[in-house]
Formats: C-alpha cells, structure tokens, sequence
C-alpha cells in the first residue's frame, strides 16, 4: 500500500491551489499514555455482550481496546477548520476532513502525531465507477425440492446442506450479525424485512460515511446482500439467518472509490466489536481508486499490508468471524481477491454457479504469500436474492451474494456450538468443505456441507484441553519460529511442546529445553495454516494455549 505522508514543505506547496490538496486524512496518533480509560475498567468502552464475548474465548483485554485519546482528537481539531469523521482505536487513529493547509502543517507538528495520511484527493467531479455491476446469471436449472416457505432460495441454502441447521431450528436465534455495506435503501420498509423489523432484529444502525444517522436512503446493494440472510418472502424466499438479530453499519460510498472507505470500514467493525457482533459479513472488496496514487497492488494481498486486511484479522483475534467476498475480478486484469479477503484467519467466500462450478467472474487466490484463498465457495452466480429494486425475488449474480449465505450459515453453526470459539467454527467449516484436501486457487477447500460441519464440531467436543491463561505465545499467527513464556514455577530443563489440531489430534512435536522461563519453537513452516492447541509438558506439568499458523 502506497503511504502518502504529509510534510509541511508538501503543504506550503499547496497552500495557493488549496482545492487541488487532499481532502480527507488519515492522523496517526503515538500512543495512549494520557488516555482516562482503562483496561481494568472495559465496561466503559465495550459492551457486556462483547466482554463475555472475549471471556467466553479466553481472549485478553489489551491496549487496542482502548479508545483514542480524547485530549489528542481535540487537539488536532483546535488546529482549525478541520471536522472528525472516523476514528480507530485498533490503530490508534482518526480520519479527519479539512481543505485548511495551515491546520494540516499544525496537525503534523503536534507531538502526539506521528503520520498523517491523505485518503481522498479532490480530483475534480470523476466519473462514478459502475462497483456493483450485477453479472448474468448461469443458465441451468434451479436445485429441485423446494419448500414451500423457501422457495427458489432453497437451491442456494441445500448446496450447503444449510437445511441440516435449519432443521434443528438454528436459525441464528441469539445471534449479532455486523453487515458491512454500502446502504440498506428501503430495508425499514420493504416486505422482504418485514419479520426483522416487528422483532427489533436490527438492534444498530450507522453511516461512517455521512454520519447522517439514516443508513435507509443510501443504496441498494447492502439491502440485497441483507435479504440472503434475513429476508423472508414466504412461498420465494428464506434468508439463511432469518432470526438472527443485524447491526446495519454503511462504510462505502457507492459513487466514488477512494482509500477512506476502507478507514470507514475499520471504524465500522470496531463498533460492530464494541457492540458485541459475533460474525461480520463484508461483501465489499478494495484494489485499485479513484487516485492511482493510492491503489494497491497485488503483493499487498498478503493480510498484513493494507489497513482493511489487518482491522480483519484483529476482529478475528477480537472472537469475531469476519466473513468477505473474494471479489469479482476474475475476469479482469487484477484476476486475484482484493481486500481484506486477503485477512489472516477469516473466511474468505467465492462464487459457483447452480452446477457447483466456478463462476468466471469470482476472484482467483491465492493470497500474494501463498495461502489458500477463495477459503470456500457458496451459490453466487443466479442466487435468489431481493432484486436492486428491492420489489421482488431474481437471480442475481456476484460473490457480494455467495458471502452473506455463507455467513448467516456460520452464525446458525455457531449458535449450535456456543462454547467454541471462532477459530474452531471457521475450521469446521474449511474442513467440511468437498475440497479440503485438495484445495485449489479457484475455489479454495471448495463447497462446505455444514452438516457435516456441525457433526465434525460435535464429534470433537471432548477432546480440548482447558486453555491456561498463564501460558503466553508470540508471534502468535506464528510464522516458522515460537517464543513461548512458561507458567511461573517451572524447572529448567527439557521441555515436550506438542501441536494439536481441531480433532485432538498430535501433529506436531518436539523436545525443547527451558531458559529461564521460555521455549523457542523452530521449524514450524511445515505446519499447515489453521488453529492449533500447543500443549507444553515437563514433569506433571502442563499447560496449553491456543494458536494460529499463518
């Protein structure tokens, strides 16, 4: 990702044609050393629901958790004319709007400010890009045995073995779902939302674009990805997560493409955190702008360059399962997934057709470090969705529809296994999925079956050890090398470190001795990506931690 950094001398350039300088900046912030909150005290910043969530995942409470300081936000904004639209307390930032140059040189200045960088350039009126283009559908027949209450979308929800879910009455009650999207036009009073609405299923609603409080009168494709969810048109339709409760949050501004809109989405799901949201679904995806100065490349896909793709997998760290579309690029010259489909540990959706083949317009992996992306696949090619008029069910076509019938799946297997964390309902996922063990850069580990997601979850259930909280483990994605820190007590000596995977069972291990409290684990490239238990024995001792491998 290319970092345009604001320097005076750049700004005093500016300063006789102001209506050509940037319009919207990204202020990097140095610490939280003054900050009023607390990491004792989260209930100031994080809801009870989000709290339990990270309990119940045995995930620490650390200084990401805590906001930006208030002290520094009011001193950029006393610089002058400058407005607050976003802030991010993962990054220790806020995006700001101003064309004042003397404000921009006094915000760099200041001594808590250690970047500030431009997110969108006033270019002139550009020519709105056409980002939602709806592709054909794939001639073909529709997947038979409809029920009546499903309709055309039951085709969809049987590819995945959804109804195996459904049928035991998982729904997706009790769960939060954050959808991550352009606009929700229409979604307070159209039929298709009808059910959410008289149950008060959307518990939340914000534009991190306008701020103007009304996410209903902005777009159609949020509203769309939404009903493959949660509409319900008896007799046509039946969203994959009809009960689940919805935060509605707008981060994209459907007119133009600049770099702000992935700051708006890194604002979106930190609020989607704070609230308690257990899955994210994103069916949005960023590659090259407006301003070529900002575009990415394809080497930036590898889930740690581009701001969208790290805030993804600190959600997932966070115990939430981002869920993305892969993108439609596959016919185009950038072929490959955009961001953050790229994210460390999240669930990276492409699209099929009703054949279960590989739609040509679904992006292709892998990621630009080599992991497998697409991670699945799921109907996007004819799926049944509300139409962009939002009148009536059509097929519509793009993997902005694959991922919200992937994710409301996620939330009803979830809702079946509340005591496994994230990492464990993604890996099921994967696992179940017809490709897992040949995966490919078209479709990744292929179509998942979450009946067999859900048996595998149950069949398992057993065999995790309790997580010690006082053993800590860093990097942790681990890459090749492991520094771990012991439980205070231990004798030196030789230590057994054994991998574990979701089954229980041992796929890894090696003899290391203790220093002064630490092992160094070398030698684990040959691990395969995914979520490990390390289980670390000397004597009668023993502890354990969860891990990932990139």
């Amino acid at each position: 990702m290319r970092i345009l950094t604001v320097i005076p001398a750049l700004l005093l350039a500016l300063s006789a044609t102001a209506q050509t300088a940037p319009s919207t900046y990204w202020v990097q912030f140095t610490d939280k050393a003054g900050t009023p909150y607390s990491i004792g005290e989260p209930e100031q910043f994080l809801s009870a629901r989000s709290i339990a969530r990270r309990q119940a995942q045995g995930i620490a409470i650390d200084e990401s958790d805590l906001p930006v300081d208030p002290a520094y936000i009011a001193g950029v904004l006393a610089t002058g004319d400058v407005q607050l639209i976003n802030r991010s307390k993962w990054f220790n930032a806020i995006t700001v709007r101003t064309t004042d140059v003397a404000a921009l040189t006094a915000i760099a200045a200041l001594p808590y400010v250690s970047q500030v960088r431009a997110s969108v350039r006033l270019l002139g009126d550009p020519v709105a890009p056409d980002k939602f283009a709806v592709q054909a559908p794939l001639a073909g027949a529709e997947r038979g045995g409809q029920p009546e209450d499903y309709g055309v979308s039951w085709g969809q929800l049987a590819m995945l073995n959804g109804q195996a879910l459904h049928g035991i009455d998982a729904k997706g009650q009790g769960m939060l779902i954050g959808v991550l999207d352009s606009g929700f036009d229409d979604a307070d009073s159209l039929p298709a939302f009808a059910d959410l609405r008289a149950r008060e299923g959307i518990v939340l609603t914000r534009d991190m674009v306008n701020h103007d409080g009304d996410v209903y009168d902005d777009h159609w494709h949020g509203r769309s990805v939404l009903s493959f969810m949660t509409g319900i048109l008896p007799g046509y339709l039946q969203g994959t997560a009809p009960m689940a409760d919805y935060v509605l949050v707008r981060t994209e501004e459907a007119a133009s493409e600049y770099l702000v809109e992935e700051d708006n989405w890194v604002a979106g799901a930190e609020l989607c955190d704070s609230i308690g949201c257990d899955v994210l679904n994103t069916s949005l995806g960023y590659t090259t702008f407006d301003d070529s100065l900002q575009d990415h490349v394809y080497a930036d896909m590898n889930g740690i360059t581009t701001r969208i793709s790290i805030a993804a997998g600190m959600a997932s760290r966070k115990g939430m399962i981002p869920v993305n579309s892969a993108g439609n690029s596959g016919n185009s010259d950038w072929h490959y997934i955009g961001a953050p489909a790229d994210a460390m540990d999240i669930l990276a959706v492409g699209a099929v057709g009703w054949d279960e083949a590989h739609a040509p317009f679904s992006s292709w992996g892998p990621s630009s470090d080599g992991r497998v992306k697409p991670d699945v696949c799921a109907m996007g090619w004819g799926a049944f969705g509300l139409r962009i008029e939002g009148d009536s069910v059509a097929p519509i076509s793009g993997t902005s529809f694959s991922s919200p019938i992937l994710a409301g799946l996620v939330a009803c297997l979830w809702q079946l296994h509340p005591e496994r964390n994230a990492h464990d309902i993604m890996d099921a996922v994967r696992r179940s999925a017809d490709l897992w063990t040949n995966p490919n850069d078209s479709m990744g580990y292929g179509i998942p079956d979450f009946g067999m997601a859900h048996e595998y979850l149950m069949a398992t259930a057993g065999l995790h050890e309790e997580l010690a909280s006082s053993l800590l483990a860093y990097p942790n994605p681990i890459d090749d090398r492991l520094l771990v820190q012991l439980p205070t007590g231990w004798e030196e000596g030789l230590c057994q470190a054994q991998f574990h995977d979701a089954a229980g069972r041992e796929v890894y291990a090696l003899s290391v001795v203790n220093q002064q409290g630490s092992l160094v684990l070398h030698g684990l490239s040959a691990l395969r990506a995914g979520a490990y238990i390390l289980r670390v024995t000397r004597g009668s001792r023993v502890a354990v931690i969860r891990v990932m491998k990139r």
